[in-house]
């Protein structure tokens, strides 16, 4: 069983992304990734210890940009490690976007662009040809 430390309040708990059983507080986003580094899967236990008196004292946990950038590695949300799209996602993307409307890339380029990274660039080089499209077509009707 592993040991995490709560990043808002101190208390123990036992996945670095479970939720806080004394304050309830569950991570996610950037937090998730400070709540890795909290962990003992990034610490050995006498500085999760130390790291957890910290935060009961109330201070402000902020890693710098090298743990952040190990943190995205280890949980897969950097460039390097996202595998992107498999070419089923690839194709139903490219489909939406030219049957249906290019928000749907957009969209999903808007909601991965922190957290899978080259698949939010690829929805987004499928996207935009068909806006281009869109626009032209739009223009082409309308003029």
């Amino acid at each position: 069983m592993g040991r995490a430390v709560c990043v808002r309040c101190g208390s123990d708990r036992a996945n670095y992304d479970a939720t806080c059983p004394a304050c309830g507080f569950q991570p996610e986003g950037d937090g998730l990734m400070v709540a890795w580094l909290l962990s003992d899967a990034h610490l050995a236990p006498k500085e999760l210890d130390l790291a957890q008196q910290r935060v009961r004292r109330g201070e402000f946990i902020e890693p710098g940009p090298k743990r952040m950038k190990k943190a995205r590695r280890a949980l897969q949300r950097d460039f390097a490690s996202d595998p992107g799209l498999t070419w089923l996602q690839r194709l139903g993307v490219m489909a939406c976007s030219l049957f249906l409307t290019p928000l749907v890339g957009w969209t999903l380029w808007w909601t991965w662009r922190k957290n899978r990274p080259r698949a939010a660039w690829q929805a987004f080089a499928l996207s935009a040809p068909a806006t281009l499209g869109f626009m032209v077509l739009a223009w082409v009707y309308t003029g």
